[in-house]
Formats: structure tokens, C-alpha cells, sequence
């Protein structure tokens, strides 16, 4: 179509047709001329988090006291020289026979006692937390770890106290061996510790299920078990469990301690020798321990067990050795939580 005919053609028909050429040459000049118009994006973007340090303010100069100037002392008057006394030629040195007389009857003065260093850990100075959860990671041997033992520890308003530990074989281990179990003591904190009342332990293993059970009858100074025995409960007997919170109560500051405990099944003798500090490699980083190892008779099974002398003396390492000597297996800690709210 021509421009000629085109003006000749009706009014409306020329409005539409040059409104069509108009939104062409709008949309061609939007889409391939110069960006004019910039549309803010529907979401705003944050600014790149940059940290930067900078030097702390200097804290103003302190006033420094001008100098009081001291009255100079007087110089002390001159005496005078003191009058020479000349000594008797006779007697130059006082004869034997005189010194022995004078120092007959006299008390002797008695000599001068050496004061002993304390050691680090005192008797009572950390007290048992109300609340203590306890992590450890359980080795066979030293490397290989097999499982984990949760430790839990709750003392109420009343001073009644309960204690218990699960363990359970975890990772690779767990599929090859089926291991569990709980322990529970029970019983009150006096001002010598633990107390305890009631101590029980169950097993399930592949083999089946074991349970076993010991009441301490305070009163009669008997200690009953669930097998059917009895024992003569002497005085500050602890269990397989209770005494390793125990610790904290005794006195630490001489080379053994001798207690009595029970596994439930029997009551034993416990002589603990007490060594010096170590530092021990654990889950929750390098701490200060004290260790203290079952003094044991040859071809005889012990332990040893290590307490967090930055922890409440709470125990951090328990490590089992068999009659040959090998270590049979460990237990190390992992973590550590204590409240006493």
C-alpha cells in the first residue's frame, strides 16, 4: 500500500493504522535502543559482609602526682668515743668443766621442724555437683573404640542421691557384638559422701539377659545380695559405681587409700595407690589428672582410674587390665556437664 492511497483512505482507518506503527516503533526503540529506564529488582540485595579489625582506643593518660619533697633528717649528733676497757690476761677462754656445769638442767631446744608442702589436692575442697552428666568413649584396648558410657549423677533437696550408667556398644562394633548395659546406684549423701542404699545391674548381651542386685542394711551393718549371700557391711562400704564419685570426700594427701566395695555380687578390698599428676589427651583436650591404680597381687585383674583435678576430681580415664597384664580396655572422657542449680 502506497503513502498516497493511504491518505486518501477514511480518517479512522488512517488513526488505527498509524497507531500500529507507532507501537512498533516504540517496542523496536525498548528493545534494541539504549537502556533509558531502570527497574528496581523485586528483591533488595544486602551489601557483601566485610569484617574488618580496628585498634581500640587509647585510655587517656593517668596524672602523674607531682613529687612531695621530704624534709631532709638532722645527721645524727657525734658521740664520743667509747673508753677501751682492757680484758683480765688470766682467763682468755671459759675451761670445759664450766660449760658443762651451765648447761646441766637446761632444756634443750628442740629442732627447728622442716613444714612440709601440702600436695595439690585437699581433703573436701571440690564438693559433689548436684547435677553432673558424664561422657565417655569406650576403647577395646587402647585404639579401637567400641561403644560409649553415659554417666549420670542427680542429688535432690533432701540429699538423696541417685547414680547411673548405661553403656552400649556403638559403630562397626555393634553390628559384630551386642553389648548393654545399665547400672544404678541409690542411697544419700552424708557429710563422709556417698551412702549408698541399693546398687542393681542388668546385661543384654547375645548370650541373654543378666541381672543382679545388692542391698546395704545400714542399721544391721549387713549387706545382702540378690544371689542369696550376705556379707558383714563395714562402715564406709562404697559400689562398683558410687565409688568413683567418691573421691572428691576422701583424703587425698597420703600414698594409699584402702576401700571397701561391692560389684553386687561379692564385697572386696580396694588398696588404691595414689600417683602424681598427669596430663592426659581426652575428647574435651588436654587436662590435668590424678591417677590412682589398684595395688594388685601377681596374676591379678586391677584398674586404674584417673580423676580431673580441674573437674571436682570427677574420674575422666577408667582403664581394666587383665591377669597377663594387657589392657584389656578404656574408657575416656568425652564430656563433662555439671550444675548446681
Amino acid at each position: 500500500m502506497s503513502l498516497t492511497r493511504l491518505l486518501h483512505l477514511d480518517q479512522p482507518a488512517v488513526r488505527v493504522v498509524l497507531a500500529i506503527v507507532l507501537s512498533l516503533l516504540i517496542h523496536a526503540a525498548l528493545l534494541f535502543g539504549p537502556v533509558l529506564i531502570e527497574l528496581e529488582p523485586a528483591e533488595k540485595l544486602l551489601p557483601p559482609l566485610i569484617a574488618r579489625l580496628e585498634p581500640l582506643p587509647r585510655p587517656a593518660p593517668k596524672p602523674v602526682p607531682e613529687p612531695v619533697s621530704k624534709p631532709h633528717p638532722k645527721p645524727p649528733a657525734t658521740l664520743p668515743p667509747a673508753p677501751v676497757i682492757s680484758q683480765p690476761e688470766a682467763v682468755t677462754e671459759q675451761p670445759t668443766a664450766l660449760v658443762e656445769a651451765a648447761t646441766q638442767g637446761a632444756e634443750e631446744t628442740p629442732p627447728v621442724k622442716e613444714i612440709e608442702e601440702m600436695p595439690a589436692v585437699e581433703r573436701n575442697t571440690p564438693p559433689l555437683p548436684r547435677h553432673a552428666q558424664l561422657t565417655f568413649t569406650v576403647y577395646k584396648g587402647t585404639d579401637f573404640a567400641i561403644g560409649e558410657a553415659r554417666h549420670r549423677l542427680e542429688i535432690d533437696d533432701n540429699n538423696g542421691y541417685t547414680l547411673q550408667v548405661d553403656v552400649n556398644t556403638t559403630g562397626i562394633a555393634s553390628f559384630f557384638k551386642t553389648f548393654e548395659m545399665t547400672q544404678r546406684s541409690s542411697g544419700t549423701v552424708s557429710a563422709l559422701g556417698l551412702r549408698p542404699d541399693a546398687f542393681s545391674e542388668s546385661r543384654v548381651t547375645a548370650k541373654g539377659n543378666q541381672a543382679i542386685t545388692a542391698q546395704f542394711d545400714w542399721e544391721n551393718s549387713k549387706l545382702a545380695f540378690s544371689n542369696g549371700n550376705h556379707s558383714v557391711l563395714p562402715e564406709q562400704t562404697q559400689d562398683i559405681l558410687s565409688f568413683l564419685y567418691q573421691f572428691s570426700q576422701l583424703p587425698l594427701n597420703q600414698p594409699t587409700l584402702t576401700l571397701h566395695i561391692s560389684n553386687g555380687k561379692k564385697l572386696e578390698s580396694y588398696e588404691l595407690a595414689i600417683g602424681e599428676e598427669e596430663r592426659l589427651q581426652t575428647g574435651i583436650g588436654l587436662i590435668r589428672a590424678l591417677p590412682l591404680r589398684k595395688v594388685h597381687a601377681p596374676g591379678e585383674e586391677r584398674v586404674d582410674i584417673w580423676l580431673g583435678l580441674e573437674y571436682r576430681l570427677l574420674p575422666v580415664k577408667i582403664r581394666q587390665i587383665d591377669r597377663d597384664g594387657s589392657i584389656a580396655g578404656e574408657m575416656v572422657i568425652s564430656d563433662i556437664r555439671v550444675s548446681d542449680e
